[in-house]
């Protein structure tokens, strides 16, 4: 494949693109920069905002994976990351319908489901409880506007995905936030009374389902990709001092419009897919606190 990544040097992003140039694919991974990082640029960087794309940019282009966002739940609430973030898409998917890439393929959240009871399918409805969530149910109903549009043998689809955490990730979300205090000594501090759970995704095991994605020719209109199984947050606190030998917790205020759980359902994958071996969570947890206790300090260096 000729795969083109937006938010090519994020999380996600760079841990796919360096899976991809192993497995002996042609990767161009695409990143303003603008959201710090721990890990280090994939090879061939391209720094260049998603907005500047030209349906040119990407004809010759078998794959788009467009993962670009500002993803902070709580900062939507008071900043301009939803607008943002479907003008992105909007762009992406308009350039996208007007190139001759053959397939494209966005990122969504678990965020768009809301406050709903046990496991989450894709044919559940949207209930989302932050401007963030919103912003996501907007690309997603876009991308069902845009999809009629394609030629025959162009494809469109949806990856919600699920908690992905792992080493080198940053501090926008509760296990890198954990991690983060404990290497630096301080409290983990837990939001309301840590009871509230979390469908939690190792990175290793987020790539090997995204390329498990990528390597089928066709795209599924929408699937999950998670573990299926829910983790309290204040068991999350206890393994990641388990994991380190140290720590202490507190608690504060809980979030606004916070959701006691998330749990994928992974019928959909799996009937596609195949089942996935998974890291154990406090291995997990190990693994990810090893590059912890560093400074985001990359971003100044990196523009």
């Amino acid at each position: 494949m000729n795969v083109l990544i937006t938010g090519g040097a994020g999380f996600i992003g760079s841990a796919l693109a360096d899976a991809l140039d192993t497995a002996g694919h042609m990767v161009i991974p695409l990143d303003n920069l603008s959201v710090s990082s721990r890990r280090p640029s994939p090879k061939g960087l391209v720094v260049r905002d998603v907005r500047t794309l030209t349906a040119r940019d990407l004809d010759g282009v078998d794959t788009v994976v467009h993962l670009a966002a500002l993803k902070s739940v709580p900062a939507s609430f008071e900043t301009g990351n939803v607008e943002h973030n479907v003008a992105v898409d909007r762009h992406l998917l308009t350039t996208f319908v007007s190139s001759t890439a053959r397939r494209l393929l966005m990122a969504s959240s678990c965020e768009v489901y809301g406050e709903q009871t046990g496991p989450l399918a894709e044919n559940a409805p949207f209930a989302p409880r932050s401007p963030y969530a919103v912003g996501k149910v907007a690309t997603e109903q876009l991308a069902g506007i845009y999809r009629p549009l394609l030629d025959d043998g162009r494809q469109l689809g949806i990856v919600r995905f699920f908690n992905v955490f792992g080493p080198k990730e940053g501090d926008d979300a509760v296990v890198p936030a954990f991690l983060s205090a404990v290497t630096g000594d301080r409290p983990l501090t837990i939001e309301g009374d840590g009871t509230q759970a979390r469908d939690l995704t190792y990175i290793d095991d987020a790539v090997t389902m995204l390329t498990r994605v990528l390597d089928r020719p066709e795209l599924l209109p929408v699937v999950n990709l998670g573990s299926g199984r829910a983790v309290p947050v204040r068991d999350i606190a206890h393994a990641v001092i388990r994991a380190a030998g140290r720590g202490t917790i507190t608690h504060t205020s809980p979030r606004i419009n916070e959701i006691s759980s998330f749990t994928a359902d992974l019928s959909r994958f799996t009937r596609t897919y195949g089942t996935v071996d998974r890291m154990p969570l406090d291995e997990a947890l190990a693994h990810s606190l090893e590059s912890f206790g560093r400074p985001l300090a990359t971003m100044a260096t990196r523009r």
